[in-house]
């Protein structure tokens, strides 16, 4: 008896779909909320297990070929209908908890400092949450919702806007009266930046392109800290070691508590900003849509610094 075929990765398959429909790596990169790179290694996995080339590129121009073409209308069959077979199954659960895919960052420092809130209204629903930066395969994984820094337009996907992001300055109040002291935006030029670059490249947090907004010069972009770590970046402010541009609501805890401030009222302007992203098909289930109620109600309430 001929042994079964082994069929390739799920994200993979995933991505050749997104590419397929946008004939675009770029354009299915921010369909599945990742990096082109990502997209393409992807693409490479695949064709290596399948043995064969699934596009053509020249320069930036991208075709299926033959075989691409013969793969694209099964994959995407094949995934409408293994995701309304989970469908059908998951509404078979009595709704006793959802989960909820999001970023660590936002996780640590929004979300989960709120949950005690949810938790003592909602007593009888727990929130399961898992993170990663992708989308891929939302549904397959069994996540009823996803929290996301996105523009809005996540193809196949219901998205409700929750939070405006804001990349701005933020120091340890310390620095406001150090020697030197940190009064306006030139003084930048005798303290620390710490550089602070996301993983997933997608949100701008570059000090050149803050600093020629404030009109300020002569400051050394060559030196610093440089970080990919959103907490260790804002640890190392709080701890006095400099300024650093970082997402504000991310910061919430700190700017809450006092331990970081935003010295200049100057923001590098993002497109970017927090949504809710879900299937249409979870909008009907009574406890998903009250969570989402939820968020948005925390999401109203501004932050204030303690006394």
């Amino acid at each position: 008896m001929a042994g079964k075929t082994q069929l390739p990765p799920l994200n993979a398959l995933r991505a050749f779909g997104a590419v397929g429909r946008h004939l675009s790596f770029a354009g299915a990169a921010e369909e599945l909320h990742v990096t082109p790179a990502a997209v393409s290694q992807q693409i490479k996995n695949l064709e290596a297990h399948l043995g064969v080339r699934l596009f053509s590129r020249d320069g930036r121009h991208t075709e299926l070929t033959e075989a691409g073409r013969q793969l694209l209308p099964g994959i995407e069959d094949g995934f409408r209908e293994l995701e309304g077979a989970v469908q059908a199954c998951r509404k078979l659960q009595h709704g006793d908890y959802i989960s909820c895919s999001t970023v660590g960052g936002f996780a640590s420092r929004w979300l989960v400092p709120r949950l005690p809130r949810w938790m003592a209204a909602s007593p009888d629903i727990d929130i399961r949450i898992s993170t990663s930066r992708e989308l891929i395969g939302l549904e397959l994984q069994g996540i009823d919702l996803a929290i996301r820094l996105t523009s809005g337009e996540v193809s196949g996907f219901h998205t409700e806007f929750l939070l405006r992001e804001q990349v701005v300055p933020l120091c340890s109040p310390r620095l406001l009266d150090a020697d030197p002291p940190l009064k306006d935006p030139d003084d930048l030029r005798h303290h620390q930046l710490i550089h602070f670059t996301p993983a997933t490249g997608r949100l701008n947090t570059r000090w050149a392109d803050w600093l020629e907004i404030a009109g300020v010069n002569d400051v050394d972009l060559n030196r610093g800290i440089f970080l990919n770590d959103g907490t260790a970046a804002l640890s190392a402010a709080v701890a006095g070691q400099g300024v650093v541009l970082a997402p504000r609501v991310i910061a919430g805890q700190e700017l809450e508590m006092s331990t970081l401030v935003i010295p200049f009222d100057i923001e590098l302007p993002t497109e970017l900003a927090w949504y809710i992203i879900l299937p249409e098909a979870n909008l009907a289930r009574p406890e998903i849509r009250a969570f989402m109620d939820w968020l948005l109600e925390e999401a109203r309430e501004p932050i204030r610094p303690r006394d």
